[in-house]
């Protein structure tokens, strides 16, 4: 693969800030450990305020450095979380594709959210949990996603590790992307995102290179 986690050694470093946010229990604290450290706990341990992680991946001759800001999802702490968000450059709004609850919250963490970050952050519909047997149908994934104009979809799961990689990876891509537009005309070849469409929505996922 063309993205090799956890490299420091580059000529140029990008510092990126993602927040990932969502009901208590949707898995926030998991998707990130998955991420970060290939395993996941299996005793629950609910996230007090918030905490963060940090990862670097390294993409021709950038290392890029993800700084992921994990909320906790329970109301008492909810106020905290503004002020976290500002300067994001991702916003994944998480949900348990098992629980309609957890789906049904997402318009407000995403209204809630869109009032402190800027124009230009990225957001990204998370649905962890697709071992368990799932209680939200595709239209209603992509009804909300053209309703709020996010095209970048991925479902997980923080459990077996399904998905993690492919939605982290797309996400660096989107930030190198980025970067490229504003500094030249370079373009990224080794990575493609497949650009899955319908009528409804753009789901986005990382075709993984065979050629290692």
């Amino acid at each position: 693969s063309s993205i090799v986690n956890d490299s420091s050694s580059s000529s140029q470093l990008e510092n990126y800030k993602i927040v990932i946010i969502g009901d208590q229990h949707v898995g926030k604290t998991s998707i990130l450990s998955r991420y970060k450290y290939e395993v996941v706990e299996t005793v629950y341990s609910p996230t007090v305020g918030i905490d963060f992680l940090t990862k670097n991946v390294f993409f021709e001759d950038k290392t890029i450095r993800l700084i992921m800001w994990d909320t906790a999802g329970q109301e008492r702490f909810k106020s905290l979380i503004p002020s976290y968000l500002k300067n994001a450059n991702c916003i994944i709004l998480t949900y348990d594709i098992s629980n309609k609850e957890t789906f049904s919250s997402l318009s407000k963490w995403y209204t809630d959210s869109k009032e402190y970050v800027n124009e230009n952050t990225l957001f990204v519909i998370c649905g962890n949990k697709i071992d368990l047997k799932r209680a939200i149908t595709q239209k209603e994934i992509e009804d909300f996603s053209k309703e709020k104009n996010i095209p970048f979809c991925a479902e997980v799961s923080a459990l077996t590790g399904e998905g993690i990689n492919e939605m982290f990876n797309g996400i660096v891509k989107k930030f190198c992307e980025a970067l490229n537009l504003m500094t030249s005309d370079n373009k990224i070849e080794d990575i493609t995102i497949e650009n899955q469409q319908d009528s409804k929505s753009q789901n986005f996922s990382l075709k993984e290179n065979k050629n290692k």
